[in-house]
């Protein structure tokens, strides 16, 4: 069977473009370190929120104002790391070099075969991304969640009393880490062609097309 007619589905995919370069992303390492986001910090952050969660249950309104609403806040910091972990498990399935691919393909040197190899690995290159993007959307809602939760338990219960100065400050170092974080994260999101990228997994003709993490 001729390749062509193995692959006619894969090659009419998406957009048509000439293709005799593989894909190569905007940063050499953003692969190993959007794996660390979904394998190492996103776990450590949703035991941190489910454990601070259930050590708000013991707390009362004598000690915090808005106990309740921390409480919240820390479970759904929890399922938004929980979904982050989820999301790079299906990114990771998109992951692959060209070097990998060839590995698969004894005939990787035949020109017609090669010309499929690269488009199969555009096709695999947005689907990284795609997921990829959907875990920093929720990463980065989880961590302001955790953020907005230790404030919110930082703030001292109403009293007639004098103001805890310190209490007072670790609010206002909460306030300040949860803005300046909020304004990083929509800097990251500055790239125009992200929105696209988080909805549909469009080929790259090269990562500069694509947005920058």
């Amino acid at each position: 069977m001729n390749v062509d007619d193995e692959y006619q589905p894969a090659l009419h995919a998406g957009t048509q473009r000439s293709h005799n370069h593989w894909s190569t992303p905007f940063l050499y390492g953003e692969a190993e370190a959007l794996n660390s986001m979904g394998t190492i910090a996103a776990p450590l952050l949703a035991g941190f929120s489910l454990a601070a969660m259930i050590q708000t249950l013991t707390v009362g309104t004598a000690q915090t104002r808005w106990p309740d609403a921390a409480l919240s806040l820390f479970m759904l910091a929890a399922v938004l790391f929980v979904a982050c972990v989820q999301a790079m498990f299906w990114a990771r399935g998109y992951q692959v070099t060209p070097q990998q691919i060839k590995e698969w393909w004894p005939d990787a040197d035949n020109p017609e075969r090669s010309k499929l190899l690269i488009r199969a690995q555009e096709l695999h290159v947005a689907g990284f991304r795609m997921w990829s993007n959907r875990a920093r959307v929720v990463y980065s809602a989880a961590l302001l969640c955790l953020l907005a939760a230790l404030t919110l338990l930082a703030v001292p219960p109403q009293t007639h009393a004098q103001l805890p100065a310190f209490r007072w400050l670790a609010v206002a170092v909460g306030a300040t880490a949860f803005v300046t974080e909020a304004i990083w994260i929509i800097g990251s999101f500055a790239s125009p062609a992200w929105l696209a990228w988080l909805l549909v997994p469009t080929p790259l003709q090269n990562s500069a097309d694509g947005p920058e993490s």
